[in-house]
């Protein structure tokens, strides 16, 4: 069966975030350290996410993109989205080198983080 992705909370994700975000899921699968911001080379799009413990295919992800403004300073904005998917084995337990509460309860599920200098 193939792998999917369905938007549980959050700000509206491409066919693009969602098949990367299965890619991330995959390569986690070898990693032992899950904190991690994993992205395709040349895209604007970085992703990290973590687990939801409670629920085996709910995933929590930061996605972070940086962007040009129109006068071309060069700034990041991150937003948070969870979902779920079918289709794909949880990742097995990993560590973490950081606290993960820091990474993803500073924002907000409706609202992508602003400008970063």
């Amino acid at each position: 069966m193939k792998g999917t992705v369905r938007l549980i909370e959050g700000l509206h994700i491409t066919a693009a975030d969602k098949r990367n975000i299965l890619e991330c899921i995959e390569y986690l699968r070898g990693e032992e350290n899950h904190a991690q911001w994993l992205g395709r080379k040349g895209s604007a799009k970085r992703y990290c996410l973590t687990s939801d413990p409670e629920q085996a295919n709910r995933f929590h992800v930061l996605i972070g993109e940086t962007y040009r403004t129109d006068s071309g300073g060069k700034r990041e904005r991150q937003s948070k989205v969870t979902i779920e998917t079918t289709g794909v084995e949880p990742l097995p337990a990993a560590s973490w080198q950081i606290d993960q509460g820091d990474l993803f309860d500073g924002l907000d599920n409706n609202e992508a983080q602003g400008p970063i200098a």
